[in-house]
């Protein structure tokens, strides 16, 4: 199977997840109502399409892993064309190895996507508990902090000429994951939050 068709996979989920988040995630997320109930509601379909999008930047990370092993053995996992070559950046040591832990950014990434992955659904499965802020503002902490690690590895493929397209998709997951705890966390402070609490305090 191309490689491409199988980001493509990875994509999808980002994609949907992005969906889910928007105007248009009623009307493509109806089929989750019956049974997740909470998806009726935009902060739902906001955590729903979250979910989807930490999924999605979990296994494209997961699948970098994969090439990084594929290609210590010798092989070759996306030729692709001048440009678009994860063959030359991922088996790259250099570029490819997390300064003083050495261990492959794939790694890295899946160990951050299963933690906002961790806390997306805490907070969905007890959106109203104490602890609620306190995990939308690590969530959002966690994406900010993954800011300068993008901008350290897209100036490796300025460095080199190249585009990774799976290790861009995994640094596209945690943008939007960013904005998105961004957005839960000013619809907390809102009314839109809990509006079934609004109504039966009328």
């Amino acid at each position: 199977m191309n490689e491409y068709t199988i980001l493509s996979f990875h994509a999808a989920l980002i994609v949907y997840g992005v969906l889910l988040m928007t105007p248009l995630g009623e009307g493509v997320g109806s089929f989750l109502v019956n049974k997740w109930p909470s998806t009726a509601t935009k902060r739902g379909r906001t955590l729903a399409g979250l979910m989807f999008v930490c999924t999605g930047g979990f296994t494209v990370s997961a699948h970098t892993l994969w090439m990084h092993n594929k290609l210590s053995e010798g092989g070759s996992v996306c030729s692709g064309s001048s440009v678009l070559n994860c063959d030359g950046l991922i088996g790259n040591v250099d570029y490819n190895t997390v300064p003083y832990i050495n261990q492959p950014w794939g790694l890295l990434g899946m160990v951050a996507f299963c933690v906002l992955l961790w806390i997306v659904i805490t907070v969905a499965k007890e959106p109203l508990a104490f602890a609620t802020p306190t995990f939308l503002k690590a969530g959002l902490g966690a994406t900010i902090a993954g800011l300068p690690v993008i901008g350290l590895l897209v100036s490796y493929e300025i460095k080199e000429g190249l585009i990774c397209p799976f290790c861009t998709t995994a640094h596209i997951a945690n943008i939007i994951a960013m904005v998105a705890f961004f957005v839960l966390l000013k619809m907390y402070e809102s009314d839109e939050w809990a509006p079934e609490l609004k109504k039966t305090r009328k």
